[in-house]
């Protein structure tokens, strides 16, 4: 008797590690998932990017985060520009009873979910168009966003577009209202784009603004800081700078909003900087201010008093050296 086992696809796999599902599947969309099950099966050969976009239709630019996801997940890790399957310290290191004290099933789980968690914001990825597409036609949420972005925008939304609105909603998960409001703030100060909404929606997940009194604190004090740092380069004579950096925004707030320097306070530290560094400096800026704020100095006329007043001391201390030593010192100042 003769024994046949007819495998059919089974003649042909390929191993996936368990972790991809345990602990990666639950935040994988379909362009991770594609490029991940490609790279997998085909582990053996060189591929390019080409290569990987032919095959899973995914686009070529959205691939390389897809890589850094599995990178991320500790699926897959990167040396010298060559992928390979990721080999952990908690993997390879012998397991023993002290290992399995320092740590509860709990704290691991946690540790775990922080991570990820940490991940998807930072460095979230849009979805792709297949997937993109399926959601709208069938998500009523979804379709009240692009509804509401488009009339708020002025224009129809792209399939990219609405990926981006997506990835904000499910990636990010902020809430439906949180989102409006950014696309209104966005808006209102003349930067209705996606690429803008994307950046600050991000950044607000990245912060935990999750509600309609949280999106309206940010959005007040976004507008605050804007209007700090405009009277800061007015004072400071600046033109056509763009948009301020974070840090730029945080010195204007702390100057103007808290210290509440004028802006003839301002120039003066500005000019101070100039002709000790040669450029604007906005830390070097700061100190300045900080000495000031500090010393209760909050116009020209308490900086001339205080000022004057430092200046007597030295004075005076200059004329109670004896006239030897005076003539010491006046006979090291001439050798120099």
């Amino acid at each position: 008797m003769s024994i046949k086992i007819n495998l059919g696809a089974w003649r042909s796999v390929f191993a996936v590690p368990s972790k991809i599902v345990d602990e990666g599947l639950k935040f994988a969309d379909g362009v991770k998932l594609k490029v991940l099950l490609y790279v997998l099966r085909n582990a053996d050969s060189e591929l390019s990017l080409e290569d990987i976009s032919k095959a899973t239709g995914v686009n070529v630019t959205d691939i390389p985060e897809a890589l850094e996801y599995w990178i991320n997940m500790d699926v897959l890790q990167k040396d010298n520009g060559v992928y390979a399957p990721s080999h952990t310290e908690k993997e390879t290191k012998p397991k023993n009873n002290s290992d399995k004290e320092k740590k509860t099933v709990e704290e691991v789980s946690k540790d775990v979910e922080e991570q990820k968690q940490h991940f998807l914001v930072s460095k979230p990825q849009k979805p792709d168009y297949i997937f993109t597409s399926q959601r709208l036609a069938v998500d009523e949420e979804l379709k009240i966003l692009v509804s509401e972005a488009q009339t708020s925008l002025g224009k129809t939304l792209s399939n990219s577009d609405i990926a981006t609105l997506l990835m904000l909603k499910d990636t990010c998960g902020l809430r439906l209202d949180v989102i409006l409001m950014l696309i209104q703030y966005c808006v209102s100060i003349d930067k209705g784009n996606m690429r803008t909404i994307e950046k600050i929606g991000i950044s607000w997940a990245d912060e935990g603004v999750n509600s309609v009194e949280a999106a309206d604190n940010k959005i007040a004090l976004a507008n605050r800081a804007s209007k700090c740092f405009s009277v800061v380069s007015s004072a400071f004579g600046l033109k056509n700078v763009g948009s301020p950096t974070k840090k730029q925004l945080e010195y204007s707030t702390k100057w103007v909003g808290e210290w509440k320097f004028s802006s003839a306070m301002l120039r003066e530290a500005y000019e101070r900087c100039v002709d000790n560094k040669g450029e604007v400096k906005f830390n070097y800026i700061d100190g300045i201010l900080k000495k000031w704020e500090a010393q209760g100095i909050k116009n020209l006329d308490d900086l001339k008093a205080a000022e004057s007043t430092m200046k007597k001391p030295a004075k005076q201390q200059k004329s109670s050296y004896d006239i030897k030593e005076l003539e010491k010192i006046d006979t090291l100042d001439f050798i120099e």
